[in-house]
């Protein structure tokens, strides 16, 4: 069953990595797309036989998620320039290609419905704002999907592997049994023949005609004695045979674990941000949905913190993306360093990060967020040959009475936005 799945996974990938290359390709010479995000997708292109098929799809739709985002703050970006060029027919192409990537993406479930849906829309024909509205939503269900894929593909192997386990539990019983068996019946033609070879050697030394009937049953001893190990030697094939069938069991539990680790480590990075390591966004809002539940049953103190990372955009202007990079990264570990085991930290968009206190004391809360902040402006930011400082405003509020993690976030982030012309560096507490 497994090597027919993976036989099925290869036959499939050459199409499917056409399929992203011509996507690719097509996103490339969209007028007015940015020259960072060209060199994205060339990156893509140059590297699109060294990852899978299925980390190809998601990192082309990242880019097109990326296009969405640019040309939304942009309308005009590319618009003029398309209008010039006739660029009806790249439309029209681009579509065709989303929607040959969606026959490519077979998922089960409402991620599978809503991807046919997205295609009879491309059918009936969009303008630019609507395919990049549905390339968003492609990358949206893509992720639904996979997660939905992953999570029948672990129930999948966990039957397996616990099938295979009592299998071969009961093999090796099996085994132990029959190789005891065979040791006892071993013994006990030794004793037959040893008794044989004596009345023989009895016989032959009082030889008489008296002996003959004896001499009869002794012979049938011996005959007997000869099936015997007959017998055991069948038996001992039989042994051989159990004892590579246990070997091929347990190979092949060996080989599901592989396979359930391998899914145990992508689900990890599924929730994962790819630069921080933190938590990403959906992860922690689905940490957030299991604390809040628990916040409504007990009632204990249930803080959320955000952090902004002061002038961010001006570090990106000023240094470039990769120092903001690495400011993140940094950033990042300082504030998990913080942090208990109880507790979770995301990043929750582009330079901020969330918090989830759970059952901390406010006192304490308000330290630990203080904390963050002076350890966080001490770093010793270095880019270009000049040291910068970088600050952390903070933002912070509790669960109370009838509070939704909805209710809560827009009070935060309203806090966040009025404490923004008192300066960086502040501390908004509620």
């Amino acid at each position: 069953m497994l090597k027919s799945q993976t036989s099925n996974d290869e036959h499939q990938t050459h199409p499917m990595d056409v399929r992203v290359k011509q996507c690719a390709e097509t996103l490339l010479y969209l007028p007015g797309l940015p020259i960072k995000l060209k060199r994205d997708v060339q990156q893509l292109l140059s590297t699109n036989h060294t990852i899978n098929q299925q980390d190809q799809a998601l990192r082309l739709l990242h880019l097109y998620q990326r296009a969405v985002k640019i040309f939304a703050h942009n309308p005009n970006l590319g618009h003029q320039e398309a209008l010039h060029s006739g660029d009806k027919a790249l439309l029209t192409q681009l579509s065709d290609e989303l929607q040959h990537l969606i026959t490519e993406l077979d998922f089960e479930g409402e991620a599978g419905d809503l991807l046919t849906d997205i295609r009879s829309k491309l059918l009936l024909g969009v303008n630019s704002q609507g395919l990049l509205e549905l390339a968003l939503q492609v990358l949206k269900l893509v992720i639904d999907g996979t997660q939905y894929e992953r999570k029948n593909s672990e129930k999948f192997l966990e039957q397996i592997n616990s099938s295979l386990s009592k299998n071969l539990q009961s093999t090796r019983v099996n085994l132990e049994q029959s190789t005891h068996y065979q040791q006892h019946r071993q013994h006990m033609h030794q004793d037959l023949l040893h008794l044989v070879n004596r009345g023989q050697h009895a016989l032959s030394s009082q030889a008489n005609e008296s002996n003959k009937p004896v001499s009869a049953v002794f012979s049938e001893i011996e005959a007997l004695s000869e099936r015997l190990i007959h017998a055991e030697q069948r038996e001992q094939v039989l042994i051989e045979r159990m004892q590579y069938t246990q070997h091929q069991m347990e190979t092949l539990l060996e080989l599901t674990q592989d396979y359930r680790r391998r899914l145990e480590d992508q689900a990890q990075r599924l929730l994962q941000d790819p630069l921080t390591k933190l938590y990403n966004r959906t992860a922690f809002n689905d940490r957030l949905e299991l604390e809040y539940r628990r916040w409504i049953r007990t009632q204990h103190n249930l803080r959320l913190v955000i952090l902004d990372i002061d002038a961010f955009k001006a570090i990106n202007e000023s240094f470039g993306y990769l120092a903001g990079d690495k400011a993140l990264k940094v950033i990042a570990r300082t504030i998990h360093k913080e942090l208990e085991k109880t507790d979770t930290a995301a990043r929750f968009s582009g330079e901020e990060f969330i918090l989830l206190l759970p059952e901390r004391a406010d006192n304490e809360c308000h330290q630990v967020i203080q904390k963050i902040q002076r350890n966080v402006a001490r770093l010793p930011f270095k880019f270009r040959d000049k040291q910068i400082t970088i600050t952390l405003s903070a933002a912070s509020t509790h669960f109370k009475e009838a509070d939704t993690p909805e209710i809560v976030l827009e009070r935060l982030h309203r806090s966040l936005q009025e404490m923004k012309p008192y300066g960086p560096n502040q501390l908004a507490w509620k």
